[in-house]
C-alpha cells in the first residue's frame, strides 16, 4: 500500500511527472491511492484562505479517487512515539508529518510518496519506506 503525503499530492496536481507515473502504476494494478485526513486539511487550508476555486475542484477530484485515512487514537499514539524517538535523536520535525506517519503505520502502509525531507527523519525511526521525489 502506497500513501501520498501532502507534498506529493500537490506535485501530482501540478502535473509532476514522477507522481503522475506512480498514480498511473497504482491505478493500472487496480489498486487505490491512499492519503490522510491530515493531508486533506493541509491541502484545503490555503484553498479556503485564498478562494482558489480551480485548485479546490482539483483537490476534490484527487480525493474522490483516493482512500482517505482518518486520524484515530492509535494513529495519534503512534505519531507520538515517532516524535518521541525523533526528539531523543535531536531531530524534531513538523508535527503534521508525524501524524501522517502514525496513520500510515496504523493502516499497514508500506511506503509514503513525498517531496518533504522530514520523512527522511521519520524513516530513521520507523520501518516505513519513503519514495522521495
Amino acid at each position: 500500500m502506497i500513501l501520498f503525503d501532502t507534498s506529493a499530492i500537490i506535485d501530482f496536481l501540478k502535473g509532476g511527472v514522477k507522481t503522475k507515473s506512480i498514480v498511473e502504476e497504482i491505478e493500472s494494478n487496480r489498486e487505490s491511492v491512499y492519503t490522510t485526513v491530515i493531508s486533506q486539511y493541509e491541502l484545503f487550508t490555503p484553498v479556503f484562505h485564498k478562494g482558489m476555486k480551480v485548485e479546490e475542484r482539483n483537490i476534490r477530484s484527487f480525493l474522490r479517487r483516493s482512500i482517505v485515512f482518518p486520524l484515530d487514537q492509535n494513529s495519534a499514539e503512534e505519531a507520538s512515539r515517532i516524535m518521541g524517538r525523533l526528539f531523543k535523536l535531536g531531530l524534531p520535525i513538523n508535527a503534521l508529518d508525524t501524524l501522517i506517519a502514525g496513520i500510515a503505520i496504523e493502516t499497514g502502509t508500506d511506503r509514503i510518496v513525498t517531496l518533504d525531507r522530514d520523512f527522511i527523519q521519520i524513516a530513521k525511526v520507523t520501518d516505513l519506506d519513503m519514495i522521495i521525489i
